[in-house]
């Protein structure tokens, strides 16, 4: 095996030693003065104490530093670099203005290099992640001021000879977008400070309606949280046991779901963010960003604040709740009408976002600048090349400003060959956090990606990378209909995992807003639970996440900072509790169940209802859905003669190979409780 840059044992060892050493020295040097305040004395003598001790502590947090401007570097290379795709594009791309959208980066960026992030990270191993944010921010923003002020005469000039046009300006990374042809892209290379050229998909810039804001609702009480139904992932990731040990159910906390289409339910509405520097529905930008009446999120696609681009069916299942779905998974709240709380992090917020990797800037500042904590994606782009490394600069730039990013695994363990099965997210390392999937008994899943990726870009040369980094759940999960229905088994995929990811990171950062990026990596894939090969593998990461186990650390850690008692969060788990609770969701065996049934479909009609059980297909007994689907493929176009069990009953039908109308799923007991 091609050795993991960036992930041997012994370069983790020696950076974690490397910045406890200095934790430690921090800590003691904090005691220090918390000793002589304590003391109340005021000799020559405490008094130097203290004061030398403060400035070390203050030495270590990096306070000393933290008014003077962040420190810039210089992108790696000689010359101007363009994307070699460039030249490949066909004629008509490269002769019409408008045929060729580029990503340009000035030569100035906060990481210069392929491997800053990690060595810019340990430059910043004491920094609280709020203060860093501000500071990051504030850096990126100058920085970006002078290049763009540097650049301006010659930019303005392209774009008044039509060399250029739809430029827009990028601060979290130092650069900008525009339109242009392939003679113009020989013209931007002379614009002062342009360091390298990416080529980007097309888009068709398109403007669409407001839409109005969604009215105030009243999120859940305590004492209402207790008689809610919970879904059985809750357990499984031990979220439950966070909310009732520690009373952290992710409060403050803002969630930003980047996907296509929200379909709010009421249990949604009660945790939605409302951007509070924005007036609801007077069609004004209030808080001077750019972007008209952003309450709730905005969409960067049609440039408008409408995330409901397509109405869902209020109680009928739609693929148009898949961004839903992941809001929901992450902080849907229970509400009186339905008491259906699907949340790992219920008293959380979360924000839409419309647009992907090619609307990533806008979308990623506008999160930032809101103070979001996490950003979830369940979107996923092969083949992007070169293009990769632009995104990976946008997220690590991100991570710098507190934004913990989060994507599924993906879909393509059937469709697509190691190491290109993981791909744009998803396969960034270490700021994208990416979560695959096993099923409810802990079998793995047939259409979960798995790693290792490659990263061998003219920017980044990690060779062989780990991914992914733990497992959550992706098959036969219960959904909530907009009206606040429920079907206790709907919906599967690796874009549900990831939330459950953003769900679990919220809850650590709700038990401390200054963890960093980096050690909230550390933190959930120390403490997840090996339920595969011993160690690390390709299929689960390093475990399934164990939101118990990670929050308890999150808060001992914070505790050894704070100089407080962090004994009450030693780790109680033995090896035989985590064994029996392995044990137990193993056996949990789920059955092949009529899950949905469409209205007025020949299913409908033959009297097929949720719930019946499948026994047999053309009398060959049948316990999983893939046994189903290959028996259809067998049959061809021949009907199959299915049995449905509904009680003590046992009912014979004549499917014609032709649409049905049912949909099957593995249900298990107590898919709520």
């Amino acid at each position: 095996m091609t050795e993991l840059h960036g992930n041997s044992t012994e370069m983790v060892n020696r950076q974690s030693q490397s910045t406890w050493v200095r934790k430690d020295r921090f800590r003691t040097a904090k005691k220090q003065v918390l000793a002589v305040r304590s003391c109340k004395v005021s000799t020559p003598g405490a008094l130097a104490i203290m004061f030398v001790a403060a400035v070390w502590v203050s030495t270590l947090r990096g306070e000393d530093a933290s008014n003077r401007p962040l420190t810039m570097e210089t992108v790696s290379g000689k010359g101007v670099w363009i994307d070699p795709k460039i030249r490949d594009v066909n004629v008509n791309r490269r002769s019409s203005v408008g045929g060729l959208t580029i990503k340009v980066w000035f030569d100035k960026q906060f990481l210069g290099t392929g491997d800053a992030y990690r060595r810019r990270a340990e430059e910043f191993s004491n920094a609280e992640r709020r203060a860093l944010r501000s500071r990051i921010v504030k850096g990126l923003q100058t920085l970006s001021e002078a290049s763009h002020a540097v650049a301006s005469d010659a930019l303005q000039s392209l774009e008044s000879d039509g060399v250029i046009r739809e430029l827009q300006r990028h601060w979290i990374v130092n650069g900008f977008t525009c339109k242009t042809t392939i003679d113009g892209v020989e013209k931007i290379k002379t614009v002062p400070g342009v360091k390298k050229i990416f080529l980007a998909n097309n888009s068709v810039l398109r403007r669409g309606g407001l839409q109005a804001a969604i009215p105030p609702t009243t999120a859940s009480g305590s004492e209402q949280r207790q008689s809610y139904k919970h879904p059985w992932y809750i357990r499984s990731l031990r979220a439950d046991r966070v909310w009732e040990e520690f009373g952290i159910l992710g409060s403050g906390t803002l969630n930003v779901i980047a996907d296509g289409n929200f379909a709010v339910s009421p249990n949604l509405a009660a945790s939605v963010y409302r951007n509070p520097k924005e007036i609801p529905d007077n069609g004004k930008d209030d808080d001077g960003n750019g972007w008209i009446d952003d309450c709730h999120g905005y969409n960067f696609v049609n440039r408008s604040n409408q995330l409901t681009v397509v109405q869902s069916p209020r109680a009928v299942f739609s693929r148009t709740l898949h961004g839903s779905m992941c809001a929901t998974i992450i902080c849907g709240n229970g509400t009186r009408e339905s008491p259906y709380e699907f949340g790992i992090a219920p008293e959380a917020k979360w924000a839409g976002v419309i647009g992907g990797l090619f609307e990533l800037e806008p979308a990623v500042e506008w999160a930032v600048l809101q103070n979001a904590d996490t950003y979830s994606m369940s979107f996923s782009n092969p083949n992007l090349g070169e293009y990769r490394s632009h995104v990976r600069k946008v997220f690590e730039h991100g991570a710098f400003c507190g934004v913990f990013f989060v994507s599924g695994a993906g879909n393509f363990a059937q469709t697509a060959k190691l190491p290109v099965q993981m791909r744009s997210p998803e396969d960034t390392p270490e700021v994208v956090f990416a979560a695959a999937g096993v099923q409810r008994d802990l079998s793995k899943t047939i259409f979960s990606s798995q790693g290792p990726v490659r990263w061998d870009t003219e920017h980044y040369q990690d060779g062989m990378v780990r991914k992914p980094e733990v497992c959550a759940f992706n098959q036969d999960l219960p959904c909530q209909l907009p009206n606040g229905d429920v079907i206790d088994v709907q919906i599967s995929g690796n874009s549900f995992a990831g939330p459950m990811f953003c769900g679990s990171i919220a809850l650590m950062l709700a038990a401390d807003p200054d963890l960093l990026p980096w050690d909230c990596r550390e933190i959930i894939t120390q403490t997840a639970t090996d339920i595969a090969d011993e160690g690390y593998d390709y299929q689960t990461g390093h475990g399934l996440i164990d939101c118990y186990r990670a929050v308890k650390e999150v808060l001992r850690r914070k505790a050894v900072r704070d100089g407080t008692d962090a004994s009450m969060y030693a780790a109680s788990d033995s090896k035989n509790n985590v064994d029996d609770q392995l044990a137990a969701m193993s056996k949990i065996k789920p059955v092949l169940t009529v899950v949905a049934v469409r209205p007025g479909s020949p299913a409908a009609a033959d009297g097929v209802k949720p719930g019946d059980l499948v026994v047999s297909i053309n009398g060959q007994p049948i316990a999983e859905r893939k046994g189903y689907d290959s028996a259809r493929q067998r049959a061809r176009s021949n009907p199959i003669t299915l049995v449905l069990q509904r009680g003590g009953n046992r009912n014979s039908y004549q499917v014609p190979p032709i649409a049905w109308g049912l949909s099957l799923g593995m249900r298990a007991a107590n898919v709520f409780d």
